[in-house]
Formats: structure tokens, C-alpha cells, sequence
């Protein structure tokens, strides 16, 4: 892992080239702006949503515009051909990932605890917020590397919010009914949604917390080392 500190420095700035540290903050920023527009009250209600479909589903998103214009730029070709391993490349664009979306939770729960009243413990909110970003980051880039472009991967992607992401937040606003939470829970979202509404000190089985937790691991470790890691290599070479 001698090369990993520079990996990461170099990430970071291919994502502040790319405008994708600037956009995950823009749009922590316009829930911001949202929470403030529909008032005090209602909005202690929808912070833990928020949150969640900025540390989830931008995840998802952001990840794939980056290796988009990695693509473009082939960048990772010319990683390749550096004597930093496999492993180090794609731990520096996970902890990339994950920063991302520990800046964008930290950001919403300090202005939702100093600001809103809202009930945070950032001790749980954190760890919580790296095990959801990490398997997200998994799902977004076994998305990158089984798709051929762009188009489709932005399509992927969309079928993912609607098809795990829609239900969570209907479920999240009551408009599922509670019958349904069984089901759900086979949904990394699900898992997701409930685990930032514990840290928000809402009634969670805790049950369920550890079957989210426990879950979410096993999707991020199942993606890493059957997809992500065999294939990204096999799609360096391809390119």
C-alpha cells in the first residue's frame, strides 16, 4: 500500500477536475435549501431521507460520471502501467467515495442538529454513513464495469433508484404500508434508510439494524471480490 497516499491525492483531484466533489456538495446544499423552505418541523421529518438519498443514490450516480470521464481521459490505462497495485487504484477511489459522502452527512446533520432541534449522534451516524457509501460505491462500480457506456449505465442506474430507491421513500413518507418492511429489507436501500433513521434516534428494531449492517457488508464484499476487483481489471486491459 506504499502508493495508495498518492492515489488518493491524485483522485481527489480527478474529481475536483471533474466537478464531482462540487456537485455532491451542491446538492447537500440544495436539501439544505429545502429543509429551510418547508420549515422547522416538517423538515426534522425529512433529514434522515435526505441524507440517505445523498449518501446512497448519489454514491451510485457520482461514481459512474467519474469513470465516465476516467474513460474519456484513459486515465486508467495509464494507471496500469504505474507500479501501484489493482487493489490500491480501486481502495483509492472507494475511500474517495466514502469522504464524499461523509462530508455530505456530516454537513446535513450539523446543520439539522444546530439549526433544526434534530436528535444526531454523530458516533452511529458516521460508521453507518461509510458501510452504506461502501456498498454503494461496490454497487456503482459493478454497474461501470458490466456496462458498455454511458447511456447504459446511466440507464442501469435509473432502474436501480426505481426499483430500490422509490420504494424506500415511499415506504420513508407512508405511503407503503408497513406490511411491506419484510420485503424491503432485501433492498440495499432499505437497509440503508433504516440505519440512518437509528442514528437519528428514531424507533429502529435493533434486530433489523444488525441484519442492515450485516447485509450491506456482505453486498459490498460479494461485489468487490466477484466483480469490481476481477473485472475492472479485465476492463483496464479491454481499454
Amino acid at each position: 500500500m506504499s502508493h495508495l497516499k498518492g492515489l488518493i491525492r491524485g483522485e481527489f483531484e480527478r474529481l475536483m477536475r471533474y466537478r464531482i466533489i462540487q456537485v455532491g456538495f451542491m446538492v447537500s446544499v440544495l436539501w439544505l435549501l429545502v429543509m429551510f423552505l418547508i420549515g422547522r418541523e416538517e423538515a426534522r421529518a425529512f433529514i434522515p431521507l435526505f441524507i440517505f438519498m445523498d449518501v446512497a443514490l448519489m454514491t451510485v450516480m457520482l461514481i459512474g460520471a467519474g469513470l465516465f470521464y476516467e474513460r474519456q481521459e484513459n486515465t486508467l490505462k495509464s494507471m496500469m502501467t504505474s507500479p501501484a497495485t489493482m487493489a490500491e487504484i480501486i481502495f483509492s477511489k472507494l475511500i474517495s467515495a466514502v469522504y464524499i459522502a461523509i462530508q455530505s452527512a456530516v454537513f446535513l446533520g450539523l446543520f439539522a442538529y444546530f439549526f433544526f432541534d434534530a436528535s444526531v449522534n454523530f458516533a452511529i451516524l458516521i460508521p453507518f454513513v461509510l458501510i452504506i457509501a461502501l456498498a454503494h460505491a461496490m454497487i456503482g462500480y459493478a454497474f461501470s464495469v458490466w456496462m458498455k457506456d454511458f447511456p447504459t449505465l446511466l440507464a442501469a442506474t435509473m432502474m436501480y433508484m426505481i426499483i430500490f430507491g422509490f420504494p424506500t421513500i415511499f415506504y420513508s413518507l407512508d405511503i407503503l404500508g408497513e406490511g411491506l418492511e419484510t420485503v424491503l429489507m432485501f433492498s440495499p436501500t432499505h437497509a440503508s434508510m433504516l440505519m440512518i433513521e437509528f442514528s437519528f434516534g428514531e424507533e429502529v428494531s435493533t434486530t433489523l439494524i444488525v441484519i442492515g449492517v450485516i447485509y450491506l457488508l456482505v453486498v459490498a464484499f460479494v461485489l468487490g471480490r466477484y466483480v469490481v476487483f476481477p473485472k475492472y481489471i479485465e476492463k483496464a486491459i479491454k481499454e
